[in-house]
């Protein structure tokens, strides 16, 4: 089935609320800076950060809690992005929200962010049938995923699904910068650490929440899990996304016209060029010959978890006001094995 979305809403460095952000990133405005923090070179590490004053605020009951710094961080992050979508939608909403790749051993409170969510903003959350995914850079479209299914078969009319992460963490920066993955002048192959929070409105009617323009849908969504990943030890095909991509054509219930754009999850890093390049050439009877490729972390920076719901609300956002043809794929790859993708589009009023 498709499912309709309806509000969205981005907070990234470049930009509060969905629009803003695409207008920025199609302008070509970027918001990279040197950070406070220093490599072992004793050099600033250039990131892109979200302003102090764009944040939310702390509950004295949730800043009282003994909370690692990434974590506050993340529920300021979510906050406002968050409250912007759900204000309206009345009764306890369910959330699917993808974080960063730790296991709830190490970091409990990640099964805990819903339930952080309805302390910070007021707004009533269904804790039964939310669900947290801490999977990395492909976990927000691990989340609508889940939320397809969720939808399809009838658990739920309405879901919040989103994706939440920043890398303003020392010891995180630290082990990153061992590895030699953070771009600067020792290191070419790299990305910008950066931070972000995207949520929006899946229904499975037309959709709900404050929005103009046409309808846009998701025709499909897919994931699998690649053991040729970057800490893998077996060999590095690049299939995962183009396995990924042929689950979702599968899973199309009807026939859509061949790709116009792509919302790539590219970071800056070469690793990811393989996988979408083994996609682009097994499927390339899905793509049509004028695709436009957008890939915006080359503005804000890499959003980690982020940045599969960053790039659904992008890719909404440009279908709703005409900026980008449809139909759009939107894909994002994790550091570790998991691999997704959806199709979106748009019916016309």
């Amino acid at each position: 089935m498709t499912a309709s979305i309806g509000a969205t809403h981005v907070l990234c460095a470049i930009g509060s609320g969905t629009e803003q952000v695409w207008a920025s990133a199609r302008a070509g405005i970027a918001r990279i800076g040197n950070s406070h923090v220093m490599d072992r070179y004793f050099e600033p590490i250039s990131m892109g950060l979200v302003p102090e004053d764009a944040l939310g605020t702390l509950t004295p009951e949730i800043d009282g809690l003994p909370l690692p710094s990434r974590a506050r961080r993340i529920l300021r992050l979510a906050a406002p992005s968050f409250s912007a979508v759900a204000a309206n939608l009345g009764g306890p909403v369910a959330v699917i929200l993808g974080l960063p790749p730790l296991t709830p051993a190490e970091s409990p409170w990640l099964m805990r962010v819903p339930e952080y969510l309805q302390q910070l903003t007021g707004i009533a959350v269904d804790r039964q049938r939310s669900v947290t995914l801490p999977s990395g850079r492909a976990a927000a479209l691990l989340a609508l995923e889940r939320a397809s299914q969720l939808l399809k078969a009838g658990a739920v009319e309405t879901v919040v699904v989103g994706g939440v992460d920043t890398f303003l963490d020392l010891r995180l920066l630290s082990e990153l910068d061992v590895e030699e993955r953070i771009l600067g002048p020792r290191v070419m192959d790299g990305f910008i650490p950066g931070e972000g929070a995207a949520f929006y409105v899946l229904s499975a009617g037309r959709s709900t929440g404050s929005h103009t323009g046409p309808r846009v849908v998701v025709n499909a969504a897919a994931s699998t899990m690649d053991p040729g990943h970057r800490y893998g030890d077996a060999p590095a095909r690049g299939e995962g996304l183009a396995v990924a991509l042929g689950q979702a054509r599968q899973r199309l219930e009807q026939p859509v016209p061949p790709v116009a754009t792509t919302f790539a999850g590219f970071n800056g890093e070469s690793f990811d060029a393989k996988l979408w390049g083994v996609a682009r050439v097994r499927h390339s009877d899905f793509f049509s010959a004028e695709m436009v490729i957008e890939h915006p972390a080359d503005k804000f920076g890499d959003a980690g978890a982020a940045m599969g719901a960053i790039l659904v609300a992008l890719a909404a956002e440009s279908l709703r006001n005409g900026t980008r043809p449809g139909p759009s794929l939107v894909w994002a790859a994790s550091d570790r094995e998991p691999r997704a993708c959806a199709i979106v589009s748009v019916v016309p009023s």
